[in-house]
């Protein structure tokens, strides 16, 4: 999500229905930063995101959390939705009050399939290879080096320290594609840390695929946090979502004065659980039946 003045964005579409509501005006429009507008987390072409958190300065307006999400919606297109609209304290920065960002990575389970095997729609995961990743997610987890990661960054760069919270295989399921009619296993993978880099998360997957697969090493994890460059296979974009910002600090510490951020009712995750799964993820199974990026 991010704001480019002659492309389609999903902060472009979401700037267009505000002004046609007169939120804001075509000054602020045009320039974001005059309303002190952030999104929590930038989201790259290919990746989607199941939840978003945007901070901005309004004029107060009572009716805008209870009407605002309905009134926006009917203008925007049918893939964004707004969720939510909550007043939060005047520092409040999307993005630097997130303590956590938690992303998923799915994935045709035949990815992990040894060299020497097919690579077909036919391939199921076995327990031994789902134990085999999740030993291998384990070693990311902690405070490492990662800047073989990204790019153009060198390994004396602090920057490239990052704190890897979570990393474990989540849930595997089927997939019949409409038109040939065979089932294709998917399998999503869940990590959270507290940032993270240009391609760090894809090239993580690029990582335990190629040694799942057989191409490299599981010492070769451990080594890639060394000052030693490494060429690490990068994963699609297609499969990468971003699935939730924490808060939790801050609901803590504004939480008898303001409402929280980390949690935003039954009612509204409903809607999300709902979008993620009959749009978000069926779009994912759609292009990768088709391309097998």
């Amino acid at each position: 999500m991010k704001y480019q003045k002659d492309a389609r964005t999903v902060e472009g579409c979401l700037l267009d229905a505000m002004y046609k509501l007169a939120i804001i005006n075509e000054e602020q429009r045009k320039q974001p930063y005059l309303f002190y507008f952030q999104r929590a987390a930038r989201t790259d072409r290919a990746v989607s995101a199941v939840r978003q958190v945007c901070s901005m300065r309004l004029n107060f307006d009572e009716k805008l959390p209870v009407e605002g999400p309905s009134a926006l919606n009917t203008l925007l297109p049918s893939d964004i939705r707004v969720m939510g609209i909550r007043r939060a304290t005047r520092t409040f920065h999307a993005q630097k009050s997130c303590d956590s960002r938690t992303y998923s990575y799915t994935l045709p389970t035949y990815a992990f399939a040894k060299f020497d095997k097919l690579t077909t729609n036919s391939y199921r995961i076995e327990e031994q290879t789902l134990a085999e990743i999740n030993e291998l997610l384990e070693i990311f987890k902690g405070t490492h080096n990662f800047y073989n990661y990204t790019s153009r960054r060198e390994a004396d760069d602090k920057s490239c320290f990052r704190y890897i919270m979570g990393f474990k295989c989540d849930k595997i399921r089927l997939h019949k594609d409409e038109f040939s009619g065979q089932e294709t296993e998917f399998l999503t993978i869940l990590i959270t840390g507290q940032s993270f880099m240009l391609h760090q998360i894809r090239k993580m997957i690029g990582m335990v695929i190629s040694i799942t697969r057989g191409f490299l090493y599981k010492s070769d994890v451990q080594r890639s946090f060394d000052a030693v460059r490494m060429d690490i296979p990068r994963a699609p974009g297609l499969g990468l979502l971003l699935e939730k910002l924490h808060y939790a600090n801050y609901d803590r510490k504004f939480k008898n004065t303001h409402e929280t951020l980390d949690d935003w009712g039954e009612e509204i995750e409903a809607k999300v659980t709902k979008m993620r799964e009959e749009i978000i993820l069926q779009e994912i199974f759609r292009e990768e039946s088709r391309t097998q990026s």
